[in-house]
């Protein structure tokens, strides 16, 4: 085991609360779709029929795991279970609900596959992933069924598209993760003068002001805190944190799934 995995470990079972943050870097490889001769053909014969384009991505998280990411997810539940946590996460891949962590300790503000919506959100309601689409899409990429065969999901209530509830659709349903950005808040109050460990796992500048921005306010104001910064590039730390923080120049995902490797 490294000495630097072995400095997080401590520091985390001395701490009373650890904050995860989980970014672009810790996301499922949707290049897996690129290199797999089937997609290509799709990609000629899609036209404006983009909206197959996730459900294929669900599939393919189904289909092809990350093992990997498996392992980096699998040492994360090892270093927090049992422990006072939260995680924020902003990957849409829905790898963090595969773990049996506590699904109330974590809220992801851009969205993923569990969920649809309205492309246009006209009222605010959110329903189950259409499995029918999804068994049609599946066996449209395997041969069985032509592309003219597909029917994309349809909102009942104003007969626009629906669409999985993701960050960069038309009008993003904010519904689909508030009550646990409720719970976020709350729980984030309870960190103040408390022994905190707050880990970054591959959080770069793709949505800095929902983890990178403010988990350095929090370390900053909080001198009982204390945070690990984990990515390839964007490791710096803001001098302003002093020595309450350690960059790690590593991908995020290799560091913690090699984390127990001595």
């Amino acid at each position: 085991m490294n000495n630097v995995f072995s400095d997080i470990l401590d520091k985390c079972d001395e701490s009373d609360m650890i904050l995860v943050g989980i970014g672009e870097e810790f996301q499922y490889d949707w290049d897996v779709l690129l290199q797999d001769p089937r997609y290509i053909e799709i990609e000629e014969e899609l036209g404006e029929e983009r909206w197959i384009v996730p459900f294929l991505q669900k599939m393919m998280l189904e289909s092809y795991p990350d093992e990997v990411l498996d392992q980096a997810y699998s040492n994360l539940k090892k270093i927090i279970d049992g422990k006072n946590y939260f995680i924020i996460t902003t990957a849409i891949d829905d790898y963090v609900y595969r773990y049996d962590f506590d699904e109330k300790r974590i809220v992801s503000p851009c969205g993923g596959f569990q969920k649809m919506q309205c492309d246009v959100n006209c009222c605010g309601q959110l329903s189950k992933p259409d499995n029918t689409a999804f068994e049609k899409v599946k066996s449209y990429f395997n041969h069985k069924i032509p592309l003219n065969e597909l029917q994309k999901p349809i909102c009942e209530v104003c007969g626009r598209e629906k669409r999985f509830n993701q960050i960069g659709v038309s009008k993003y349903a904010e519904e689909g993760y508030l009550s646990q950005w409720e719970l976020y808040t709350k729980w984030l109050q309870g960190t103040v003068n408390k022994k905190t460990c707050v880990i970054e796992l591959g959080v770069g500048m793709q949505f800095p002001t929902i983890i990178r921005w403010p988990f350095e306010r929090i370390v900053y104001y909080n001198q009982k805190a204390f945070l690990y910064r984990i990515h390839s590039s964007l490791y710096q730390l803001e001098e302003k944190i002093g020595n309450r923080g350690t960059g790690i120049k590593e991908k995020p995902v290799k560091f913690l799934a090699n984390g127990f490797v001595k």
